[in-house]
């Protein structure tokens, strides 16, 4: 099994875990600086919780624009979690104008496998292929308005198997607390199943692990999900991505 550690970075006002810490070019760089170290930075500009409004993708390109000057500097993939196709050319068209050599990954919790990912596939470029049950791009943070109690998670992604996806199942997307815990304690049954051998799994600050334990300061969460971690790591196989805000705490 080969472990890879993704750091988060949300450049938003209201997101669950860190909304409103880097929305200025001095913690941004601060947080790009501390992250590069690791195998992914993953960067958000779009909040899907689900008490949120979803915002047009113009809103979510002028976010990126404190990101993008910041970049020059960072040497380790970046990860651009959106589900704008708008956002996600736009971020192919700078990376070609300005020669960056970094990898980029699309992580696309839409759940939607459709001809703008078939598009963005033929770039060379990684993707995320996500478990959300939303019937559309637009009402991807809906998706607590759409939980099915059949999961069949193997099924939904066997038919995507490409060697530049990466599956996730989306813990906290389209699932109850007791389906969240199956997966997690059922993940490396998961990838067997799917035939697969490339996979995300982010449940880092999540709520069903704050509501398991009754815990609510974050570097309880924090050492909370290194501990669960440890729990399913010998279960697991081939590339699995650990998309966390501590990176630093995953051995």
């Amino acid at each position: 099994m080969k472990l890879k550690r993704m750091g988060v970075m949300n450049v938003t006002p209201d997101s669950f875990s860190d909304g409103g810490e880097f929305l200025s070019p001095d913690t941004i760089s601060h947080r790009l600086k501390n992250l590069n170290q690791f195998d992914a930075i993953d960067i958000g500009a779009e909040s899907t919780a689900p008490q949120n409004h979803s915002i047009p993708w113009q809103t979510e390109w002028e976010r990126w624009q404190m990101v993008l000057p910041l970049l020059n500097d960072v040497t380790t993939t970046i990860s651009a979690d959106t589900y704008h196709p708008e956002t996600i050319f736009e971020l192919l068209k700078h990376w070609r104008d300005h020669k960056l050599k970094n990898r980029l990954i699309w992580n696309d919790v839409s759940g939607k496998f459709d001809d703008s990912v078939r598009e963005f596939l033929k770039s060379g470029h990684d993707y995320i292929f996500c478990h959300n049950l939303a019937p559309s791009r637009e009402l991807s943070g809906r998706h607590m308005d759409y939980v099915s109690h059949e999961l069949n998670l193997h099924e939904y992604f066997r038919s995507h198997i490409h060697p530049h996806v990466i599956f996730d199942p989306c813990l906290g997307f389209s699932k109850t607390f007791e389906q969240n815990w199956e997966i997690l304690e059922t993940f490396g049954k998961i990838q067997k199943m799917s035939k697969h051998n490339r996979w995300l799994i982010g449940f880092s600050r999540k709520s069903f692990l704050r509501k398991k334990y009754g815990l609510e300061g974050r570097d309880e969460l924090d050492r909370l999900h290194v501990l669960e971690l440890e729990k399913i790591k010998n279960q697991l196989s081939g590339e699995v991505w650990i998309r966390t805000h501590r990176p630093d705490l995953i051995p």
